[in-house]
């Protein structure tokens, strides 16, 4: 899996874990044990969104996918179902589901709507002085791992849940833009100047602030790269 970074929230009591929406899964769980055939299908399907493989608004045939995937038709649409529900692909009612259609306005919406989420973590109360820090940055793994991993610390310590899911939402719907980041943006040194911001609110805010600019305004760049390793991925 990219990562099995796990924050533990603690929020009036209730401990719950929220894991990094870039975890990717395979067909065998955790436990060793064969995945049940709905949960195979989701799990690889999802990789498939965030991986940027379907951002072209194409149809999602429920045989085809099937077939690629080696199970049957109905785990499948119910698969999708859920996606449809999560409103990361398109239930198009009589016509069957439909890939999501990004494009340079909506990068542009989603790094916007990331950066205020991320403020407004900041801006909580800081969350329960027994929170964990943030684990140390892997080298191993792909920058920008490491830097969602960042992030989803920072709003996971804001202790607030709601605040957390739509954050993770967003962050489904944003991942194949996020994966291609490193073409257009130095996140090396960008993880530097965030770690070394983490203990300083304001300047944290200051430095998310420039880096979303940043994104939105090189998000035709952003476009680009993401079409061009979507072309590679097709042959």
């Amino acid at each position: 899996m990219f990562c099995d970074y796990l924050a533990v929230v603690e929020n009036g009591g209730e401990v719950w874990r929220a894991i990094s929406v870039w975890e990717v899964r395979v067909r065998v769980g955790a436990s060793g044990k064969p995945k049940d055939p709905f949960s195979a299908a989701l799990d690889a399907l999802r990789d498939q969104l965030r991986s940027g493989r379907l951002v072209s608004g194409e149809p999602l045939t429920i045989t085809d996918l099937a077939h690629d995937l080696g199970l049957s038709a109905t785990p499948v649409r119910e698969a999708l179902s859920r996606l449809a529900g999560e409103r990361l692909i398109e239930d198009r009612r009589g016509r069957g589901y439909f890939a999501p259609r990004l494009d340079v306005s909506d990068l542009v919406e989603l790094y916007g709507l990331r950066r205020l989420y991320l403020v407004e973590a900041l801006s909580a109360d800081g969350g329960p002085s027994t929170f964990p820090p943030p684990e140390p940055r892997d080298p191993t793994h792909a920058a920008f791992v490491q830097m969602i991993q960042l992030f989803d610390w920072i709003v996971a310590r804001a202790g607030n849940r709601a605040l957390f899911d739509v954050y993770r939402q967003l962050g489904e719907r944003l991942a194949p833009a996020v994966r291609v980041e490193s073409r257009v943006f130095p996140l090396a040194d960008e993880l530097a100047e965030l770690a070394a911001g983490l203990d300083d609110p304001a300047r944290l805010r200051t430095i998310l602030a420039r880096l979303h600019a940043a994104r939105r305004a090189r998000a035709p760049e952003l476009m680009r790269a993401l079409r061009a390793g979507e072309n590679i991925a097709s042959l």
